[in-house]
């Protein structure tokens, strides 16, 4: 793929993601109630994917990428854009004085668009993503943003191949996962607002720690109550993490993930009720 992921989300899963296709192999059906920057969708292989984010401007995002016609005015309308403060700032103010509907809005996904890939990587989905400069390279000892640019244009007709296998809404996660059954062949993906850094999203798990904590509690017993479908988590290695998903219930695969300053981070990604020898078995 010329871009691994719709949006620079902060935190988004691209190191892992081959991995969560590999935990969730074998399932016909599968539910993602936090879709970010879906960075992971291309490597599932469920036959129905339904994708949730409360996030409309992302959402509306994929479902023009999805669309060949309007994805190729998408197209042509990028590449003639200049790389410019000027143009960043006025798709920020424009998505954040604009929210799209219940139609693909080709506006919206342009400004979106722009304001995620000219803008500085990882701000997607935050409180602040509509804000700060175009990210510039000064030196010639890293990438070129104008090129990360060019190549997410390219990636949307990779990403339109898989979006044309999802389904989209815009729900609370928790409606969400409420509306999901428990079946054998089904599968959950839930990659949510970690504990601590989680409370930088627009929808976020909460401000203080307790807050924090209630929120993760009612998202633990959400997916607690599934036996037969296949749920797998991703998350920090944090002792709340380690409190609500114990090793008795889950099998925790760890990881080195980076963080928002490319630095190494003890990551998780935890599979319910299996162990890893019958992780695949009668699949």
């Amino acid at each position: 793929m010329a871009i691994q992921c719709l949006a620079q989300w902060f935190g988004s899963n691209r190191m892992m993601a081959p991995r969560v296709g590999e935990l969730l192999e074998g399932c016909s059906w599968l539910g993602v109630p936090f879709a970010g920057g879906m960075a992971e969708l291309p490597h599932i292989g469920a036959r129905t994917i339904v994708v949730n984010d409360l996030h409309r401007h992302v959402i509306n995002l994929a479902r023009v990428a999805r669309e060949d016609g309007l994805r190729g005015q998408l197209v042509r309308r990028l590449r003639r854009v200049l790389f410019h403060p000027d143009e960043l700032k006025q798709a920020q103010n424009y998505c954040l004085e604009i929210q799209p509907g219940n139609v693909p809005d080709l506006d919206c996904a342009y400004h979106y668009f722009v304001s995620v890939w000219m803008g500085r990587g990882g701000k997607a989905g935050i409180d602040d993503e509509y804000n700060g400069r175009p990210s510039v390279r000064w030196k010639a000892d890293g990438g070129d943003s104008m090129v990360r640019f060019q190549s997410a244009i390219r990636g949307l007709g990779t990403f339109a191949k898989t979006a044309r296998r999802c389904t989209f809404e815009t729900w609370d996660a928790f409606d969400f996962l409420a509306r999901c059954e428990d079946i054998d062949g089904h599968g959950l993906y839930c990659d949510p607002p970690f504990p601590g850094p989680g409370d930088r999203y627009r929808f976020n798990c909460g401000k203080t720690q307790e807050e924090q904590r209630a929120w993760h509690v009612r998202l633990a017993d959400a997916v607690g109550r599934f036996t037969r479908t296949r749920c797998v988590m991703r998350f920090h290695d944090h002792a709340l993490v380690r409190e609500l998903y114990p090793e008795s219930r889950w099998v925790w695969h760890r990881m080195t993930g980076r963080t928002q300053a490319n630095q190494e981070a003890p990551e998780v990604l935890l599979v319910n009720g299996r162990t890893d020898d019958d992780l695949f078995a009668g699949l």
